[in-house]
Protein backbone atom coordinates (compact mmCIF):
# COMPACT_ATOMS: atom_id res chain seq x y z
CA UNK A 1 0.00 0.00 0.00
CA UNK A 2 3.04 2.51 0.45
CA UNK A 3 4.45 1.72 -3.00
CA UNK A 4 0.83 3.04 -4.21
CA UNK A 5 0.76 5.77 -1.99
CA UNK A 6 4.52 6.88 -2.79
CA UNK A 7 3.46 6.80 -6.89
CA UNK A 8 0.71 8.66 -6.03
CA UNK A 9 2.67 11.72 -3.99
CA UNK A 10 5.54 11.40 -6.71
CA UNK A 11 3.49 11.71 -9.40
CA UNK A 12 1.61 14.52 -7.50
CA UNK A 13 4.65 16.19 -7.27
CA UNK A 14 6.01 16.00 -10.88
CA UNK A 15 2.29 17.72 -12.27
CA UNK A 16 2.23 20.66 -9.71
CA UNK A 17 6.30 20.96 -11.47
CA UNK A 18 4.93 20.69 -14.55
CA UNK A 19 2.03 23.26 -13.55
CA UNK A 20 4.61 25.80 -12.24
CA UNK A 21 6.94 25.37 -15.26
CA UNK A 22 3.81 26.22 -17.45
CA UNK A 23 2.80 29.47 -15.65
CA UNK A 24 5.96 30.95 -15.52
CA UNK A 25 6.54 30.41 -19.22
CA UNK A 26 5.67 33.77 -20.32
CA UNK A 27 6.30 32.86 -24.26
CA UNK A 28 3.51 34.04 -26.30
CA UNK A 29 1.27 35.97 -23.71
CA UNK A 30 1.98 39.53 -24.11
CA UNK A 31 1.43 38.93 -28.12
CA UNK A 32 -1.88 37.53 -27.03
CA UNK A 33 -3.15 40.08 -25.18
CA UNK A 34 -1.79 42.83 -27.43
CA UNK A 35 -4.12 41.43 -30.41
CA UNK A 36 -7.33 41.14 -28.21
CA UNK A 37 -6.88 44.93 -27.37
CA UNK A 38 -5.80 45.90 -31.08
CA UNK A 39 -8.70 44.19 -31.97
CA UNK A 40 -11.29 45.59 -29.12
CA UNK A 41 -10.24 48.76 -30.08
CA UNK A 42 -10.79 47.82 -33.92
CA UNK A 43 -14.12 46.88 -32.76
CA UNK A 44 -14.85 49.55 -30.94
CA UNK A 45 -14.32 52.28 -33.52
CA UNK A 46 -16.11 50.23 -35.75
CA UNK A 47 -19.32 51.02 -33.32
CA UNK A 48 -18.72 54.03 -32.98
CA UNK A 49 -18.31 54.89 -36.83
CA UNK A 50 -20.64 52.77 -38.11
CA UNK A 51 -23.06 55.02 -39.92
CA UNK A 52 -20.05 56.38 -41.73
CA UNK A 53 -18.43 53.02 -42.85
CA UNK A 54 -21.96 52.42 -44.17
CA UNK A 55 -22.25 55.33 -46.33
CA UNK A 56 -19.00 55.06 -47.47
CA UNK A 57 -19.17 51.35 -48.31
CA UNK A 58 -22.88 52.00 -50.35
CA UNK A 59 -20.78 54.95 -52.04
CA UNK A 60 -18.61 52.71 -53.51
CA UNK A 61 -20.60 50.08 -53.94
CA UNK A 62 -22.87 52.49 -56.02
CA UNK A 63 -20.27 53.50 -58.14
CA UNK A 64 -18.44 50.14 -58.69
CA UNK A 65 -22.29 49.01 -60.34
CA UNK A 66 -22.68 52.93 -62.26
CA UNK A 67 -19.72 52.19 -63.91
CA UNK A 68 -20.16 48.43 -65.01
CA UNK A 69 -23.39 49.74 -66.72
CA UNK A 70 -21.15 52.16 -68.37
CA UNK A 71 -18.90 49.67 -69.76
CA UNK A 72 -21.37 47.36 -71.11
Amino acid sequence: MSKIMNKIYFKGLSVIAKVKEALKDERGESNIIAIIIILAIVIALAIIFRSQITALFNKIWNSLFSNVDNVL
